[in-house]
């Protein structure tokens, strides 16, 4: 995950700034600077950025989120499994196959 921010890093640097309302709430603006041919291909292809930066920020926060509860909930995690693996699932009597 580290490789994966060093390289956004690489090609986005984000500057805060000025505080806009918009129809969802309050939104700031940012300054976010793309290597040309990024920004070209973005403009070319009419890609929305901010909704495009916001939409990954989202999913980069939800992978933190779950990586951080497996994190924390691992030992409990293993002895489930460990449980199972020695006494079987308490359904095994409903499986056919």
């Amino acid at each position: 995950m580290q490789s994966d921010y060093a390289s956004l890093r690489q090609f986005m640097r984000i500057t805060v700034g000025v505080i806009m309302r918009t129809a969802s709430g309050l939104k700031k603006s940012v300054n976010v600077s793309l290597s040309p041919e990024i920004l070209e291909e973005a403009r070319k292809l009419k890609i929305n950025l901010s909704a495009v930066l916001t939409e990954a920020l989202i999913e980069k926060f939800r992978e933190n989120k779950r990586d951080e509860w497996l994190r924390e909930n691992k030992k409990s995690i293993d002895a489930v499994n460990n449980w199972v693996e020695e006494n079987g699932s308490f359904s095994d009597f409903q499986r056919s196959f």
